[in-house]
């Protein structure tokens, strides 16, 4: 069969598949002129990308001076830390060597209402009786080591409420941090509130509150027992000022808030967790 012949039997076949290859062609032709040079561009950045991966990305400088910044921003955290966290007396920590925490709170208690009976005595103010403080039934250390940390706090803002001229408290509470209360993961910031409801003349509400923000200062010439409570900033949370019913034009009710504040350290998660 000669050429003639395969041409007339397979002349459709072989216009089809030259006609296929022409418009391969022409395509790859195209495609070449409009991103071959994109594609060599990315085929240039993909060597030097490896090249760098392969080499040292960071010198032995770079390695110190993000350790310097480390250092530095981790000694910026314990100074705020050393500020807002609530640092209690030694008469209201807990032993663990020394009996039950049941114990010990009851101490502390009745320490607190002594030594304040006594001042609120000397200085003719009135104070509730004694001092809206429930009896803690619970067991659970945590919850009275909290409540310890409180009685601290309390003294501390009653014997500076006293000593700036406040003579009635009507009313005092203590509350935990609800999410230690519900017995969920706390945050990074826990808060135990301690809330005075007085009546005093204005000035003697705004010295105390001054007073309460303010630490002492080392150099300072302060009684040793004055001194210990105002070692320390007793940071006010809320303020709510009132019109006094009182007879006296000056008073005013002031309702204030503490806070008892405790940081926790929070775990970063492993990337592998789910």
């Amino acid at each position: 069969m000669d050429a003639s012949e395969v041409w007339q039997e397979n002349k459709k076949f072989i216009i089809t598949v030259g006609s296929g290859l022409f418009v391969f062609l022409i395509g790859t032709m195209v495609i070449n002129s409009l991103y071959m040079g994109d594609i060599s561009n990315i085929q240039r950045a993909t060597s030097k990308a490896q090249r760098e991966l392969s080499g040292e990305m960071f010198s032995a400088s770079d390695l110190g001076m993000a350790e310097d910044e480390n250092e530095a921003l981790r000694k910026l955290y314990e100074t705020a830390r050393a500020a807002a966290e609530f640092r209690p007396r030694p008469e209201f920590m807990l032993d663990p060597s020394g009996g039950s925490a049941q114990a010990a709170y009851q101490t502390a208690q009745a320490l607190i209402r002594d030594r304040l009976g006594d001042l609120a005595s000397r200085k003719r103010a009135f104070l509730p009786d004694g001092l809206d403080l429930e009896m803690q039934k619970t067991r659970n250390v945590d919850a009275l080591e909290r409540h310890m940390h409180a009685l601290d706090m309390l003294e501390r803002t009653l014997v500076l409420a006293l000593e700036s001229g406040v003579r009635q408290v009507r009313a005092i509470e203590i509350k935990l941090d609800p999410t230690f209360q519900r017995g969920r993961g706390l945050g990074a910031i826990e808060r135990t509130e301690v809330t005075l409801d007085c009546v005093a003349p204005s000035e003697a509400i705004t010295r105390w509150l001054s007073l309460c923000e303010t630490p002492l200062a080392a150099a300072d010439s302060e009684s040793s027992s004055l001194a210990a409570i105002r070692a320390q900033a007793l940071p006010v949370r809320e303020l709510d000022l009132k019109s006094s019913q009182s007879k006296k034009d000056d008073d005013v009710r002031a309702r204030v808030t503490f806070d008892v504040v405790r940081i926790h350290e929070i775990e970063e998660a492993d990337e592998d967790e789910g």
